[in-house]
């Protein structure tokens, strides 16, 4: 039960901070998946619902400093693509200092 609540509670801290962040920003967002996507996921913010957040994956320029994320941010001429990630299952949020 311990371990229920305590995910539970690093969901909401997570959903907490993804609030804060504008439509427009970019970000590198990493979750529990292994292979690629547990690499994270750089894009700008199109979305976010109660359940999913949506990024714009290309051509964003991703945070600084941010090592093994999928996706070639500031690919020109590229529309992107939308990702749709369930916020249960985000384990960070990087994003440039402001």
């Amino acid at each position: 039960m311990a371990t229920s609540s305590s995910s539970s509670n690093a969901v909401l801290n997570i959903v907490n901070t993804l609030r804060q962040l504008n439509t427009g920003q970019s970000v590198t967002v990493f979750t529990s998946a292994g292979g690629t996507g547990g690499g994270g996921y750089t894009g700008v913010i199109a979305s976010m619902d109660s359940n999913n957040l949506y990024l714009i994956l290309s051509p964003a320029a991703g945070p600084d400093g941010v090592v093994g994320a999928f996706g070639v941010p500031g690919a020109a001429g590229a529309f992107g693509a939308l990702a749709t990630i369930p916020l249960n299952q985000i384990t960070s949020v990087t994003q440039n200092a402001l």
